[in-house]
């Protein structure tokens, strides 16, 4: 089985139209068969105001694996969740990061260097 309980995914929603804003989930695998998974954590939504925010609820989600509507990434097994968060640096930058070792690069696009 590729995925093993315990491992640990984000999950970064395909936006399929311009007016999409990016979604991102990441949680631990309860249980895999197939294409799907059962995944428990936290979302994180763009808010205009805000920049991106995390719900508070921790959350299970059935997801496809295989549906073409999401980017798929195994996370480090000593991470923890609870810990993440998601930034915009400025221009189109965005990160997610725990504050400490882990850091990931989710920016859709990247601005020329003059």
């Amino acid at each position: 089985m590729l995925l093993d309980t315990g491992t640990k995914l984000l999950i970064c929603h395909r936006r399929l139209f311009s007016e999409d804003q990016p979604r991102f989930f990441a949680g631990v695998v309860e249980a895999s068969e197939g294409g799907l998974a059962k995944v428990s954590g936290f979302s994180w939504t763009r808010d205009p105001s805000q920049g991106f925010v995390r719900k508070d609820d921790r959350r299970s989600k059935i997801v496809s694996l295989v549906s073409g509507t999401m980017f798929v990434y195994e996370l480090p097994r000593e991470l923890l969740i609870e810990d993440l968060h998601v930034e915009q640096t400025g221009g189109h930058t965005v990160v997610m990061t725990d504050g400490r070792k882990f850091r990931i690069d989710l920016s859709e696009r990247h601005g020329r260097a003059g």
